[in-house]
């Protein structure tokens, strides 16, 4: 496995990686979610190994909240339900994080990207404030939201069904997916060392791309601030199917 030697650290490879990790960061800065959407299909065309590419985005992906939470911590407006939202995330991130020994790539890009993409295409042309969600049934969202994180590392989408249905304002969803993804991160990163998933090589991968990270959260926080509320949700909708699309389609040119 190439990134597990640092002496390869400025490879090819690695300044691929690096300029995926800050697309994937600004999108979800951006938006708050959909880092792992961007960053898994594209790093799946270089890393020939899931699990590792996982791990990788597992680990930007925490360092990513934590920089957004120190950014906005005077202006955290968090959804009520969040700590019940995350909390009952926990058990789903053990359930994905054991799926993810036993799913191939093929499977993963086929059935995770056609259930975004229709996701996607229902908020696009629906109004997703319509639909009906009763607040009893958030910790049925984290469960699944768990579950996607430790299998394939895409929490995003029932967060985002819960919170454009139950008309989260775009702070509120920011501040709320962040705090999601910080107190996940620290389970899921850790459920992916106990698993030998980290050497000295990914780390290393990580640690550079920590300025691209920065960079593209201060990036993405400005453009956040930019985006009009109905726009917001329909440019988070359309970067779900748009996602989707992705995948299914590099699963089917994979096989």
């Amino acid at each position: 496995m190439i990134l597990a030697d640092p002496l390869f650290a400025w490879n090819p490879l690695t300044l691929t990686v690096v300029g995926v990790i800050s697309l994937a960061v600004l999108v979800r800065s951006t938006f708050g979610f959909g880092d792992a959407l961007v960053a898994m299909p594209l790093l799946l065309l270089v890393m020939r190994v899931h699990e590792t590419a996982v791990a990788l985005v597992a680990l930007v992906s925490l360092v990513t909240a934590a920089v957004i939470f120190g950014m906005d911590r005077r202006r955290l407006d968090l959804a009520p339900g969040t700590l019940v939202l995350v909390g009952s995330a926990l058990p789903g991130l053990c359930c994905g994080l054991w799926f993810l020994d036993y799913v191939t790539a093929p499977v993963l890009k086929t059935v995770l990207g056609g259930t975004v993409a229709v996701v996607g295409l229902l908020g696009a042309i629906t109004d997703p404030r319509r639909w009906r969600i009763p607040p009893r049934t958030v910790g049925l969202f984290g469960l699944l939201a768990g579950f996607l994180g430790g299998a394939f590392n895409v929490h995003g989408p029932p967060l985002v069904v819960l919170g454009t249905a139950r008309e989260w304002s775009p702070g509120c969803f920011r501040a709320t997916m962040q705090a999601y993804f910080l107190v996940a991160g620290v389970f899921l990163v850790g459920g992916h060392a106990l698993a030998g998933r980290y050497d000295a090589g990914l780390l290393w991968q990580g640690a550079l791309c920590l300025p691209a990270v920065v960079l593209a959260t201060w990036g993405g926080r400005l453009l956040h601030q930019r985006l009009p509320v109905e726009r917001f949700r329909l440019a988070v909708y359309l970067v779900l199917l748009l996602l989707g699309l992705v995948l299914v389609l590099q699963s089917v040119r994979g096989q």
